[in-house]
């Protein structure tokens, strides 16, 4: 029999009760960080993988969301969209969003970040960032609203200011040439705020011990910068275009649908819009499936890629 040594020391055996016990506690004690966290992964597994593995399903079948009935039609509806012309279109407006968007939302606040940095202590400074920021926490069907009457052609605000300078009325929603630019105006204004804040706070984060032995060294402000502040912040650079890159088709989603429902002539519709236009105007499930499976390894390729190649010039130290 099993010997245990008391505080007293004296010794006592060691019964099976008192075996099982003690197993019984190392159990729960391993156990209770995966109870911890089990609700939290039934909700990712009923809203993310579940839909995902779902849509990937019904992505070989014709259904119109009604019927009872599927029809499997295998790789139908991936061979189709090359013959679809509104589906090249919003790849060609993807691409034009994917060009523009992605420098803008990630250098813009940067700069801005770097011009407010230098009056970070003055009492202005507050209320630039509370204009700045304040986009981002209105709802992107408020906001669209609002835009569409500033680009209102005959009363608009911006046509108005247009017409006291002299210069002739713009169609801003209905030319197709203006059109993606008004929804590239629109998706910018709605994240800029978020992304200042973001490269605030990791302006904020720099240590001055480096800049002061910089600036004793003799390095001016752009040496400063490029050698120091930058190196420093571009964790939270590469987060910015990480998330930037995965939701940039998400953000212009909501101007397009508000300022100009993919027109004209499908010149401003992109991917999520068609893959929304499929689903749920059209009740092709089966091909809005097979768009969304197509989006989403695009996506995780996007991100691999910047994983794999600008990953490695982050410095996380």
């Amino acid at each position: 029999m099993a010997i245990i040594r008391t505080t007293t020391g004296t010794a006592t055996p060691r019964t099976a009760a008192s075996r099982r016990s003690f197993s019984w506690y190392r159990f729960l004690e391993g156990a209770t960080p995966y109870v911890l966290i089990a609700p939290l992964l039934i909700l990712i597994a009923i809203f993310i993988y579940w839909p995902l593995f779902y849509s990937a399903y019904l992505s070989f079948f014709d259904w119109n969301f009604v019927r009872p009935d599927k029809t499997f039609v295998g790789w139908d509806n991936y061979t189709r969209l090359p013959d679809d012309p509104r589906f090249i279109r919003s790849l060609r407006a993807t691409g034009i969003y994917l060009v523009t968007l992605i420098p803008i939302q990630v250098f813009l606040p940067l700069g801005l970040a770097l011009l407010l940095w230098p009056i970070r202590k003055a009492k202005a400074q507050a209320s630039y960032r509370i204009m700045l920021f304040s986009p981002t926490v209105i709802a992107y069907s408020v906001g669209a609203v609002m835009w569409l009457w500033i680009f209102n052609a005959n009363q608009g605000l911006l046509n108005k200011l247009l017409a006291d300078f002299g210069m002739g009325r713009v169609n801003w929603l209905s030319d197709r040439d203006t059109a993606i630019w008004a929804v590239i105006i629109v998706a910018t204004w709605k994240t800029l705020g978020f992304h200042l804040l973001l490269y605030m706070a990791a302006l904020e984060a720099v240590p001055n011990d480096y800049v002061e032995a910089a600036s004793l060294d003799g390095a001016n402000n752009w040496q400063i910068m490029r050698s120091i502040r930058f190196p420093l912040i571009t964790p939270t650079f590469f987060f910015v275009l990480v998330t930037t890159v995965i939701s940039v088709n998400d953000d212009v989603f909501g101007a397009i649908n508000v300022l100009t429902g993919g027109g004209p002539f499908e010149s401003t519709s992109n991917i999520i819009y068609y893959l929304y236009q499929q689903g749920f105007q059209y009740f092709q499930i089966g091909a809005a499936s097979a768009v969304s499976v197509i989006v989403f390894f695009a996506t995780v390729l996007l991100t691999w890629v910047q994983f794999r190649f600008v990953e490695r010039h982050v410095h996380y130290g």
